[in-house]
């Protein structure tokens, strides 16, 4: 199991633009001598929801400044770059970190985004499957041609060479049961942050993943499974409480930046209508029990132990600086979560290993 974090760079009332970005870097810094395995960035543009536009900028800093860490995204919302020059800038941060890069993309949902970057919503699904496809090719090949309905290329060989051989791992936003049994036909990673998600609809989603790659040939046990949610970790009744009250105030600001009836795709309009209807409603007890992981070390531990028996995950990501949540409290947590949760499954991890080792001398 490998444990990373997750961050979304929200301007909180009080706090400045300058704070943030600053903050945040110190944090991964922590998080890296902590034990932490990954760190996650979120791409956002024109609001304080999240003031990071440019994830693989901001990941050359990160390089910089830590030693084993691997520097995700999560997600680059593909219909917004150019991919040519989108794959020079991942390919120079696999360089200058040393190969500790992990490429996690999405098609994107916010209307004032693709509106500030005169970009179509409608072309999204477009756009993104062609970026991805011209991104996989320069990463992945010194010359190559391509020709789609908006991206043309004829011998284009893009620089820096990435430092991983084929470029870094790329991993898929995914939401729907289709695009689960989708990519798991064709051997497509994932990753996923089902908020308020049942865990019955999330066992379904991860077994159409699971039999779709068994079906076409694929082994599951070569992929990671990545799960993201938000985690507050800690004895405290006082931080208990302000952690779920800071994941509710966040979910409310999520009902602020969703497309609206008119905006939406038509297809997806009546999924955001149930979206926007859900967050409305939702209360700060239920914010508690189901919208994320918050509890003692012990219940944090039973939570991912749930998640990894009943989904298969073995890679989870904790949000624990959560948006709006005091920064102390938040980075106690995380220092429990290192001290506590990680320990208690580097353990297991151990223990499973030297089973197997043991298993196979006597066999």
């Amino acid at each position: 199991m490998k444990f990373g974090i997750m961050n979304l760079f929200p301007v909180s009332e009080g706090s400045s633009d300058h704070q943030v970005l600053r903050e945040t870097l110190d944090e991964i810094q922590l998080a890296d001598e902590l034990g932490f395995d990954s760190i996650w960035l979120a791409e956002h543009h024109f609001s304080k929801y999240g003031i990071l536009g440019s994830p693989l900028n901001f990941g050359m800093a990160v390089a910089e400044r830590t030693r084993r860490i691997t520097i995700g995204t999560a997600v680059l919302v593909l219909p917004l770059h150019h991919p040519l020059r989108l794959a020079e800038d991942i390919a120079a941060l696999d360089v200058l970190s040393g190969g500790r890069v992990s490429i996690g993309v999405g098609r994107g949902y916010q209307p004032a985004e693709f509106a500030g970057f005169g970009i179509p919503l409608a072309e999204s699904k477009q756009r993104y499957q062609e970026t991805l496809e011209v991104l996989r090719l320069a990463l992945s090949q010194e010359n190559f041609s391509y020709h789609g309905e908006i991206f043309h290329y004829d011998n284009v060989t893009t620089y820096p060479r990435p430092f991983t051989p084929g470029g870094p791992a790329i991993l898929q936003g995914t939401v729907s049961p289709d695009s689960f049994r989708d990519r798991g036909a064709v051997g497509e990673a994932i990753i996923t942050s089902p908020n308020f998600t049942p865990l019955g609809v999330m066992q379904r989603n991860f077994a159409l993943y699971r039999q779709s790659m068994q079906a076409n040939g694929y082994d599951i046990a070569d992929y990671e499974l990545p799960f993201m949610q938000q985690v507050w970790c800690g004895d405290s009744p006082e931080g208990l409480r302000a952690a779920a009250q800071a994941a509710l105030n966040y979910y409310k600001s999520v009902g602020k930046v969703i497309p609206g009836s008119e905006e939406a795709i038509e297809k997806e309009r009546a999924y955001y209508a149930a979206v926007a209807k859900n967050i409305e409603l939702l209360t700060l007890e239920q914010t508690l029990t189901h919208g994320g992981n918050f509890g003692s070390a012990q219940r944090v531990i039973e939570t991912i132990e749930m998640l990894r028996e009943q989904l298969g995950i073995n890679h989870y990501i904790g949000w624990l600086r959560i948006p709006s949540l005091d920064r102390g409290t938040a980075l106690r947590a995380m220092e429990e979560f290192a001290t506590k949760v990680i320990p208690h499954f580097r353990a297991a991890d151990r223990a499973a290993a030297d089973s197997q080792v043991t298993e196979a001398v006597v066999g």
